[in-house]
């Protein structure tokens, strides 16, 4: 899973870095190319909150299953010394 993620977050940059090169050899002003990449960074740093936000519930939702597993497991074994 891990890998998977690093995956992820090296495209996401791959595909960022190349998103501001590619501004910053086009023919534009350089305000204009100066306003498109603070717009890219801005683009980028919300969509990395909502990761962050989702991958939060999503661990949330593992450590609830973990911990009632955790739980039904405990409560088995205590049946099982009882017996």
């Amino acid at each position: 899973m891990s890998e998977r993620g690093g995956e992820v977050w090296a495209f996401l940059a791959g595909a960022f870095i190349g998103g501001v090169a590619a501004l910053l050899f086009a023919p534009a002003k350089g305000s204009e190319t100066r306003a498109k990449i603070r717009q890219a960074a801005e683009d980028a740093y919300s969509k990395g909150e909502q990761l962050v936000e989702t991958g939060k519930v999503e661990a949330d939702k593992l450590i609830s299953k973990g911990r009632e597993k955790l739980e039904s497991f405990a409560q088995k074994c205590e049946e099982k010394a009882v017996q």
